[in-house]
């Protein structure tokens, strides 16, 4: 009943925005978890307050990566262009993490593949890129951050 209540329910994750302050300085936490491009849509077009939601959103310090990077829970347009902390090094650039396994969903022929070959390309260049599958031949199991 656990797997099929699984299969119906996908795609209704809550989307969690962390605003820690550290000294001075305020550091946003973002983790969608399995939200895909619907739960997006209400967030950055539909919802009451979809202005002030953009706004936080774009200054995004560390964003673990929706979905295992799949298809559509990073929207190009609506949420991965506005990331502001993104692009060209920088002191602070944005920091992502995917906790991913490849070769266990979609095909790369159908540009279903996960986690998304060009959206990994896009964290590796934009961003201090982290993932799950670095740790398979690692001694460790876990990926220190550190956001100053």
């Amino acid at each position: 009943m656990v797997r099929q209540l699984d299969h119906a329910m996908n795609n209704t994750s809550l989307i969690l925005l962390f605003e820690v302050k550290i000294g001075r300085r305020k550091r946003r936490l973002l983790f969608p978890g399995d939200a895909q491009i619907e739960n997006w849509l209400y967030a950055l077009e539909a919802a009451p307050n979809t202005a002030e939601m953009r706004r936080q959103l774009s200054q995004v310090d560390f964003y673990k990566v929706g979905h295992h990077g799949s298809l559509n829970a990073t929207p190009k347009n609506l949420l991965w262009e506005r990331f502001k902390k993104r692009g060209d090094r920088q002191p602070r650039r944005l920091t992502t993490m995917n906790s991913t396994l490849s070769g266990k969903h979609g095909t790369r022929t159908r540009g279903t593949e996960v986690p998304r070959e060009k959206l990994v390309d896009a964290l590796e260049s934009e961003s201090e890129y982290l993932t799950t599958e670095s740790l398979r031949s690692a001694k460790t199991f876990y990926h220190e951050v550190e956001l100053d």
